[in-house]
């Protein structure tokens, strides 16, 4: 293919095959909390599944103590969405949609994502009288605490929680 020859081309002296055998496959995964979630963020490659896995597990424990307790499984396909949620939100005007099956983790990996990033994870709370002029409130406030105080801020909202559809246009 185009790509796999213009691949050998530009990194002739890389040997990348080992990353993508059949067997057993290196796995291939960068992350701005390659050194440690609590250090200065490091964009590197994690060698392999067992540093992430304990880069990831020190994380959660880390959560767990803070906020409410998450138990959550961190199998390999988790743990490397983990690492691509938290390098999107890690680059400046970062964001992701993320689209699955309900209870697929989606939530629990971004919370997990902000947390290692440092955001604060913002998430609306939905009652009867909830309308648009409290959605644009909440949005003031958490676009001042981007832009104005200069805080990460990672914003959660799920299907459930568009009530009217003009919700839509503002985000």
């Amino acid at each position: 293919s185009i790509a796999d020859g213009t691949a050998k081309k530009a990194f002739a002296k890389y040997n990348i095959s080992h990353f993508f055998s059949d067997k057993n496959p290196v796995p291939l995964v960068f992350a701005p909390f390659s050194k440690g979630h609590e250090e200065e963020p490091c964009y590197d490659r994690i060698p392999d599944i067992d540093r992430l896995s304990e880069l990831l597990t020190k994380a959660l424990n880390e959560y767990n103590e803070t906020y409410a307790a998450m138990d959550l499984v961190l199998f390999e396909d988790a743990m490397k969405h983990v690492a691509k949620i938290t390098r999107i939100i890690s680059n400046s005007s970062g964001h992701a949609l993320l689209v699955g099956v309900g209870g697929s983790g989606r939530q629990s990996l971004s919370r997990l994502s902000g947390f290692i990033g440092q955001c604060s994870v913002i998430m609306i709370v939905i009652s009867g009288s909830y309308g648009l002029n409290d959605l644009k409130a909440d949005l003031q406030a958490m676009f001042s605490k981007a832009g104005v105080k200069d805080e990460g801020v990672m914003f959660l909202f799920t299907d459930s929680q568009i009530t009217n559809e003009k919700f839509l246009v503002y985000l």
